[in-house]
């Protein structure tokens, strides 16, 4: 039954509301998949939380998803050449329902993935803005079913935005209750599937901090994201917050004889912090160059100098993110992307 108008709008401001609201990035997610399912029915779903730089699932709400689907859906979606990739849906505001792309049997994902399970219609979605892609969303139907209708792809889309704003709000808010204890590093081995083998005592205690409570036996969407690019050889590295507001940076690599990923978790660094809060407030990469070199104390002149720009040119990079992030000063700009957010304090010397 194709959605009213009226319904469109109550749905829309519903979403709206309480992405203006939701304090943590998982509670944002159910939240508007709790408005979204009953205007949009499906029988499972993935929304989730990415780094807005790399489109890589950090968190997020997993629905209606049998264990046996997951280790397949990330090794698909980061190796195998597919349609609808969210790594391609971000920055097109659509909501790409996959039979009206192609032939879905021409889709890796609903062939070897999706149709052996049952699941049939789908639908993807990408949250994202000027300043980068904050979440995505995946929507499927059993077989069966009838396939997502065009107004109900159209009020994905129309929320999109929203999600994206409301996602990239608590990245900046939850930064700011940061702190900075001193608990150290800790290895997590996990399998290819993304199920934990092994821990330090450390790792144990972070892992309890990367899934919910109801939870915490099942491979986080972030565990999965590294064991499936794992396969690669090559170290990768994750930035995400856990449950208690703290960042913390994920470092993975595959161990000989594919005997699973090591991951190494610890507190982000403050650089490491600050490059993702100067992409909330829509830094351009020459703008947090710019900011970082001023925070490393570095004068208007030896930043043209070693940046190859003019001095007046600098000075307006300075200014536009001065204005982006709302303070009168470089003093301030330099605080809020450095210790106001991050909770560190710049040292010097």
């Amino acid at each position: 039954m194709p959605l009213t108008a009226d319904v469109q709008e109550r749905t829309f401001r519903g979403v709206r509301r309480w992405c203006h609201s939701a304090a943590l990035s998982q509670d944002l997610l159910q939240g508007v998949a709790d408005r979204v399912r009953p205007i949009v029915p499906y029988d499972a779903a993935a929304w989730l939380v990415t780094d807005p730089a790399t489109v890589l699932f950090t968190g997020g709400v997993i629905e209606g998803f049998e264990d046996q689907v997951c280790a397949p859906w990330f090794h698909n979606e980061f190796w195998v050449d597919d349609v609808n990739k969210f790594v391609h849906l971000k920055g097109t505001r659509r909501a790409a329902v996959l039979s009206r792309t192609t032939d879905p049997a021409r889709s890796p994902r609903w062939a070897e993935v999706m149709r052996p399970v049952g699941l049939d219609a789908e639908v993807r979605a990408t949250f994202d803005d000027a300043r980068g892609c904050w979440g995505a969303a995946e929507l499927h139907r059993s077989v069966g079913e009838p396939d997502f209708a065009a107004d109900e792809a159209e009020l994905l889309a129309r929320i999109a935005p929203i999600v994206a704003d409301g996602l990239r709000r608590v990245v900046l808010e939850r930064a700011a209750l940061a702190d900075e204890r001193a608990d150290g590093p800790g290895l997590i081995v996990v399998r290819p599937d993304g199920t934990l083998s092994a821990a330090t005592a450390a790792g144990e205690a972070w892992l309890a901090l990367l899934a919910p409570a109801d939870s915490a036996q099942q491979p986080s969407p972030a565990l999965r994201t590294l064991a499936a690019l794992a396969q690669d050889r090559r170290g990768h590295r994750l930035r995400l917050r856990a449950l208690d507001g703290r960042w913390v940076t994920l470092h993975a690599s595959r161990l000989t004889g594919d005997e699973g990923v090591a991951v190494i978790v610890e507190p982000s660094r403050a650089s490491d912090l600050a490059a993702l809060i100067a992409q909330a407030y829509g830094l351009t990469p020459r703008e947090q160059q710019v900011v970082l070199a001023l925070a490393r104390g570095a004068s208007t002149v030896q930043l043209a100098e070693a940046l190859a720009l003019s001095p007046h040119t600098v000075r307006e990079h300075i200014k536009t993110a001065m204005g982006k992030v709302g303070v009168s000063s470089r003093a301030e700009l330099v605080a809020t992307l450095f210790e106001r957010h991050t909770s560190f304090t710049k040292r010097t010397g």
